[in-house]
């Protein structure tokens, strides 16, 4: 069975339906495309959740960890600001 979509003048068109099933292809999906001999194209769809790519951001950890009492006395200190510009 033969598809067809139509090219827009940005390069973008839509993926048929029975198309996209066939690929399992989702709205956030990646399409990729690979150029084979005589011009031909493969086109994949790759798919993946979060849990999938978490591993590949990068981890950030504070320099120095923060006390719960460093916590409290911050939290104290930003209740009395905001209480003195409430009562002015």
């Amino acid at each position: 069975m033969t598809y067809s979509s139509t090219l827009t003048s940005k390069n973008q068109t839509t993926l048929p339906k029975a198309i996209a099933a066939l690929l399992g292809a989702k709205s956030s999906s990646i399409l990729a495309y690979e150029v084979l001999e005589g011009g031909k194209v493969l086109l994949t769809a790759k798919s993946a959740t979060f849990k999938d790519i978490a591993d590949t951001f990068p981890k950030k950890r504070p320099a120095k960890p923060v006390s719960v009492e460093d916590m409290k006395n911050a939290v104290l200190l930003g209740a009395s600001k905001r209480f003195k510009k409430s009562v002015k």
